[in-house]
């Protein structure tokens, strides 16, 4: 029995991400009890005993690695957790280069598009390079976030327009603007885009593999909160994630992918991917050397993309968060619509289909790798 146990009864709504807490110091209680689930689903459902230690053993370190940082531990909390990535990594759905990963859907020939947005009046026009990650000079403004730390940032990406429209609150369409991005595919990424309900990475003949998702699940639970809590300056959901960040950055890995957590259920997030590339800053340099393995293009106002007539806003563009074999809806389960069938959709392919059809030399295709920083 391998893969079988998952569908025999393991699956149940408490295990549904992401999870939402009221106040920062309800996140590890609340933790404890989803570990206890797992570990009764698992047993429940007749899982194997090698399956049962998994489960036993993160559910221990994670918690042991919380409560060590609670303690002002943090070296020790970072080991924990940079053991349990390394014990991931060696797996391909794990820990592939970027066109490879198992974290985005669809064909893994065709193009991976991603999007950059930023708030802000369209009178800004937020070039190219004003849609890259802050340069080293503005250091000192980096915050702390889910795979971020202060002085450490990650430059993060979506595969929707939509996706980062909710992570940056959902703001007015005169305020969102959006650059489209195409990665060259090099970069090792962690695969955190995982949930209860999605074994498409697995094999029934293969336990090795099973137990590597299984691996993966019980550290993506850890990072799959929201708290409540407003005007806080520590945020407990983020120990675990931002302890992700830096062991994969001393096991060479490029970024982390994972769902975005203001969906209302990871069942709505294929089309809210996201792509954290942590930033290592040249030392003779404004920018990270990612710049020189991307492209990308200056952003466009969303209210205004909605001004444009039917015929020039409606553009073909085979994106690949839809061109895949499974249901791309987004919303909630009382008002769930396909994403294809939004007008985030059809801004995403006016974003690539216009950058491409570019005059002068300035089209996609034609653009080296990276673009000017100087």
């Amino acid at each position: 029995m391998r893969l079988s146990w998952l569908m025999n009864g393991f699956i149940c709504r408490e295990l549904y991400t992401p999870f939402v807490v009221e106040r920062d110091n309800g996140y590890l209680s609340d933790l404890k009890d989803r570990y206890d689930i797992i570990l009764n689903q698992a047993e429940k459902a007749g899982a194997d005993g090698d399956s049962l230690s998994i489960i036993k053993r993160y559910r221990k370190k994670i918690i042991e690695a919380l409560r060590s940082y609670y303690k002002a531990d943090v070296v020790k909390c970072n080991t924990i957790i940079k053991n349990l990535v390394s014990d991931v990594s060696s797996d391909s759905f794990a820990a592939a280069k970027l066109n490879e990963s198992w974290a985005f859907p669809g064909c893994r020939t065709r193009e991976l598009q991603f999007f950059r947005s930023r708030t802000g009046n369209p009178s800004r026009a937020y070039t190219a390079k004003d849609m890259l990650h802050l340069p080293k000079s503005l250091r000192s403004k980096t915050g702390s976030y889910r795979f971020s730390i202060p002085g450490s940032p990650s430059y993060y990406l979506a595969n929707s327009s939509y996706g980062c429209w909710i992570e940056t609150g959902r703001p007015p369409e005169i305020n969102f603007n959006v650059s489209p991005v195409v990665l060259d595919g090099t970069q090792k990424i962690l695969n955190l885009a995982i949930n209860v309900r999605d074994f498409s990475g697995l094999n029934d003949l293969d336990a090795e593999r099973v137990h590597c998702w299984l691996k993966l699940f019980m550290l993506m639970i850890a990072t799959s909160y929201r708290v409540n809590e407003a005007d806080r300056t520590f945020k407990s959901e983020y120990i675990v994630s931002q302890a992700i960040m830096m062991a994969c950055k001393k096991l060479g890995f490029d970024g982390v992918a994972y769902y975005s957590r203001r969906v209302t259920d990871d069942v709505f997030a294929l089309c809210a991917i996201n792509l954290a590339l942590f930033v290592d800053y040249d030392l003779n340099g404004e920018y990270s050397r990612l710049v020189k393995h991307m492209k990308i293009d200056d952003s466009f106002n969303y209210a205004l993309y909605k001004q444009l007539l039917p015929s020039l806003k409606y553009q073909h563009y085979a994106l690949r968060s839809t061109d895949n074999a499974f249901i791309t809806n987004i919303g909630s389960y009382d008002r769930q619509h396909p994403y294809s069938e939004t007008e985030f959709f059809e801004f995403d392919r006016y974003l690539f289909s216009t950058w491409q059809s570019k005059r002068n030399g300035k089209g996609k295709d034609s653009l080296p790798w990276g673009v000017p920083i100087d």
